[in-house]
């Protein structure tokens, strides 16, 4: 069975939203996501996330591009946040 690729943009705090399944978003989506993060005092990353997002099996991420004051970014902690946010999602009612 194929993997399935989609592009994330994930903070730090682990909240992220998908920016495209079928091809990468363009320049100009990426950088009003910088600006969004920015706006709310963030930084992240633009990511791959390969696997299914609503399997309880493992996704793989992948960093693609920094956005924001790389000096506060902390790849690990963010995956870690990311995988317990995704957790709650999984969860039923």
């Amino acid at each position: 069975m194929p993997s399935e690729r989609r592009w994330i943009i994930l903070a730090q705090d682990g909240r992220h939203v998908t920016m495209g399944r079928a091809a990468p978003p363009s320049e100009a989506e990426v950088e009003a996501a910088a600006a969004a993060l920015a706006a709310q005092g963030l930084a992240g990353w633009l990511a791959t996330l390969d696997g299914n997002y609503w399997s309880r099996r493992r996704v793989a991420l992948a960093p693609v591009q920094m956005l924001g004051d790389g000096a506060t970014l902390d790849w690990s902690a963010a995956i870690t946040a990311f995988e317990a946010a995704r957790q709650r999602a999984l969860r039923p009612l």
